[in-house]
């Protein structure tokens, strides 16, 4: 028995896509897509090497075994999976927020508790998540990452004010989000998406504020 259908359908809702935008990527159908998730049938060889190859998994990962978030993102060995069975003592759960979160209307999903895990080997103070870069996310005209990239951003403190100004950082309550880059002028520090839109940093709003801490993409 092969994996493909529970794969096909596992990184649709990772990448956020619904079963016809899905289709389109590889001239299907709606109908399609449904028979393979539901296993009423398999696609062709070409079908599933076109698949493989355009979401960069291996042709015998995707048909032979359950694929987990972190294999369908490329992260290959680089973390570690919840379900891996590895002991990870020594490493940072990190939330991860990907495409279809931000895509929703459920603000609940918002929630760092609700939201599935990247494991790191971190020993970081502070709380860090972890965002695919979509274009869901409101982001400045020259905002510098490539879609699909995963940006990792650390809560802003205190004492790292003094190091805001120029960085790009994240903007998230139950309202809104959006990435921004900070300006400082002062004892006023703003996260600013456009002229028009901006958040200012307040003490009592800084569970909302995150700083751009790392960066992971995929290189061809």
């Amino acid at each position: 028995m092969t994996h493909i259908g529970t794969n096909l359908k596992k990184i649709r809702k990772v990448k956020g896509l619904s079963q016809q935008a899905f289709a389109d990527l590889f001239s299907l159908t709606r109908g399609n897509i449904s028979s393979y998730e539901e296993l009423r049938a398999e696609p062709r060889l070409s079908v599933i090497l076109q698949i493989a190859k355009y979401f960069g998994i291996p042709v015998a990962q995707f048909i032979n075994k359950k694929l987990t978030v972190n294999e369908i993102l490329n992260f290959e060995d680089h973390f570690l999976d919840e379900k891996s069975g590895i002991e990870i003592k020594n490493v940072q759960a990190i939330p991860f927020f990907n495409r279809n979160v931000f895509q929703q209307s459920n603000k609940s999903l918002f929630l760092l508790e609700n939201l599935p895990k990247i494991y790191l080997p971190l020993q970081h103070n502070v709380q860090i998540i972890a965002i695919e870069n979509t274009s869901a996310i409101p982001q400045p005209t020259e905002f510098p990452f490539e879609e699909n990239t995963i940006l990792f951003f650390e809560q802003v403190q205190v004492d790292i004010l003094h190091t805001l100004n120029e960085h790009y950082g994240f903007f998230l309550n139950d309202n809104d989000f959006f990435f921004g880059k900070y300006k400082v002028e002062g004892k006023n520090i703003d996260l600013v998406l456009n002229d028009w839109k901006s958040a200012r940093f307040s003490e009592t709003d800084q569970p909302s504020f995150w700083k751009l801490y790392a960066k992971f993409e995929k290189v061809l």
